[in-house]
């Protein structure tokens, strides 16, 4: 069914939501409540919001009522290092609330076509296959029979142009593996964490394919020369220019936090396997998201390099490896090869999977077959087993391929063996980035009280107390405080929508949403943040979470084998308690976890509770 959208020719006009719901196959559009986006916003803050009202306590996350939001920004395609998107629903991952962004193209082809909307609602599952066709024209359900099976790569070749970008899933959302992601820009980009894509593969959804030729017109262009002129020369973001997260694994090699050999290790035993330097032989370009002056993304080929012992020697992927790719899928798994971590993570990019998840899921196998329990083919540092381990999780092959596919909380639980449980190093379900808290106590805390489980995006203390600053890594002085800043600010920003890379803090986003005609202040923004962080935990609660589910995995109980600073060092119940006590205090919640009527009423929010209960 196609369905004329409210169009507009102005960017400032950010009023309207597409609902698609796909078991009737209709397409409506919606006006956003003003004090919605008064209080939220939009992305994180909106999706949140939208989640409250809508889904009913308890829905399975992979059933047709569950719903999937694409979220944007205010300045979604037209500021740089804004163009991108968030996928928003409920995770068949961890049971939580979920948001896991992706850039490149995509988002501002889509934002262009649909300039007044804030994003799209998905809803119930179509019978069938279906794509999405996103114009300024219309919107209309497709059929995509001819494309199931594909890989994501190849889903955007059958679309992908100048004017045109598509986000897919690959064979892993349509098989309903619990760490798929959602990729666009043939598999360049991926909204990664939590399932996302396993949930659009529930719907039946294969792809969003977005068109348009340019922008409408806005008034804007001179904060954009500024903005573009600051993050191509501003030092705040030079690491990204030079080097990107590649750098990342020299920094955590020296302080201990390189996850390796299952979370057993903080450091390889030569860091210069797999650096930045490592993977320069194979490095072709730089690539960037629309717009964006930073360019941190490597395009890398060994083709033509001379690698020593390559398991792949053509190994190739269009955006990568990044470093949580590298500490998941090479140090973590023993894999030093450089063209081996590059065809795990091209696998994992085409096949539509997590690679930190994944990364996880591999060592924590190789930890299991060790065990005697799990009967595959399998050995530490073994490459070539990876990857066709990776190929039976996405298709589901085997019972080893099947258990692996519901990621390592649920794959112990299957094995029901303390070993196993030991080995899944995970928060809420969801596996753990590539920063080993035993350097970084702040650390802990941040993954414990991730509004999506074990995640480093909510709030990376680790920059600024193990990688500088003056905050003690091994104590738990001011380690409360720095994590809640932290979240705050990161939700404020998942509400613009806009990179984390790009530091559009408080009194940025505060400049550029004056422009757009709104009417806000620093402190506006923060309780934007705050109230959006909160808003997480109120899902989260209702969903059964509070204290018991904000703990570490045990594995970081026992002491790191690093030498440097954080070697022998391990995180007691004490001083863990500490931290998730004065977290609690300063967030304004019980001891369970549960926020306060008081807390609600300060933010605003008190509407949202009776949905929370």
């Amino acid at each position: 069914m196609s369905q004329r959208v409210v169009q507009t020719d102005e960017v400032q006009e950010l009023t309207h939501l597409l609902r698609v719901n796909l078991t009737e196959r209709t397409v409506q559009t919606e006006t956003v409540p003003q004090e919605y986006r008064d209080r939220f916003i939009a992305g994180k803050g909106l999706g949140t919001a939208l989640l409250l009202d809508e889904l009913e306590p308890g829905t399975d996350p992979l059933s047709p009522e569950n719903l999937l939001i694409f979220s944007f920004g205010p300045l979604t395609g037209f500021a740089p290092g804004t163009s991108r998107y968030g996928a928003i629903t409920k995770s068949p991952l961890t049971g939580t609330f979920v948001d896991s962004y992706s850039g490149g193209h995509f988002p501002t082809r889509f934002r262009w076509a649909l300039p007044s909307y804030l994003g799209m609602i998905v809803e119930g599952k179509a019978d069938s296959p279906v794509y999405l066709d996103v114009s300024r024209e219309d919107v209309t359900i497709e059929d995509a029979s001819h494309l199931w099976g594909m890989k994501t790569d190849e889903t955007a070749k059958q679309f992908d142009g100048k004017e045109t970008k598509t986000a897919a899933i690959g064979p892993a959302g349509e098989n309903l593996v619990r760490y798929a992601t959602i990729s666009s820009d043939e598999g360049t980009h991926h909204a990664g964490r939590g399932g996302v894509g396993a949930v659009m593969g529930s719907k039946n959804l294969k792809a969003v394919v977005a068109s348009a030729d340019g922008p409408p017109k806005s008034d804007i262009q001179e904060l954009r020369i500024k903005h573009t002129q600051r993050l191509g020369t501003d030092k705040e973001v030079a690491w990204a220019r030079d080097g990107g997260t590649q750098l990342i694994p020299d920094w955590t090699q020296e302080i201990g936090a390189l996850p390796t050999h299952n979370w057993t290790k903080g450091t390889v035993a030569d860091v210069e396997d797999i650096n930045i330097d490592a993977f320069s032989v194979g490095h072709q370009t730089t690539d960037s998201c629309y717009g964006c002056p930073v360019a941190c993304g490597h395009v890398v080929d060994f083709s033509d390099a001379d690698v020593e012992d390559a398991a792949f020697p053509d190994a190739q992927v269009d955006w990568g490896p990044e470093y949580e790719t590298i500490g998941m899928m090479g140090s973590n798994t023993d894999i030093t090869d450089v063209t081996g971590i590059t065809e795990l993570a091209h696998r994992a990019d085409t096949l539509g999977m997590d690679t930190i998840s994944l990364g996880n899921v591999i060592s924590f196998a190789m930890e299991c077959v060790d065990a005697g329990l799990v009967d595959y083919d399998l050995s530490w540092g073994d490459a070539r087993a990876a990857a066709q381990l990776i190929e039976d999780i996405a298709h589901r092959d085997n019972e080893v391929g099947d258990m692996l596919a519901e990621g390592t909380k649920l794959a112990a639980e299957e094995l029901d063996d303390d070993t196993a449980r030991e080995a899944a190093v995970q928060v809420k379900g969801m596996e753990l980035p590539a920063y080993d808290p035993r350097a970084s106590f702040g650390m802990a805390l941040a993954y414990a009280t991730s509004d999506r489980g074990g995640c480093h995006q909510r709030a990376w203390p680790i920059g600024s107390d193990a990688m500088g600053g003056s905050r003690d890594p091994f104590g738990t002085d001011g380690m409360a405080e720095a994590v809640i800043e932290d979240q705050d600010e990161n939700a404020l920003t998942f509400s613009m929508v806009s990179c984390d890379f790009t530091a559009y803090n408080y009194e940025r986003a505060a400049e550029w949403l004056n422009e757009l005609g709104y009417d806000v202040d620093v402190e506006d923004l923060e309780t934007v943040g705050e109230r959006t962080w909160t808003m997480t935990r109120l899902f989260n609660v209702r969903e059964g979470f509070g204290r018991d589910e904000d703990e570490l995995p045990v594995r970081f109980t026992e002491p790191l084998e690093a030498g440097g600073p954080a070697d022998g060092n391990h995180i007691t119940e004490e001083a863990f308690a500490t931290m998730l006590d004065e977290y609690y205090e300063k967030r304004g919640y019980t001891s369970d976890g549960v926020p306060t009527d008081e807390l609600l009423d300060r933010l605003d929010i008190q509407d949202f509770a009776e949905a929370a209960h």
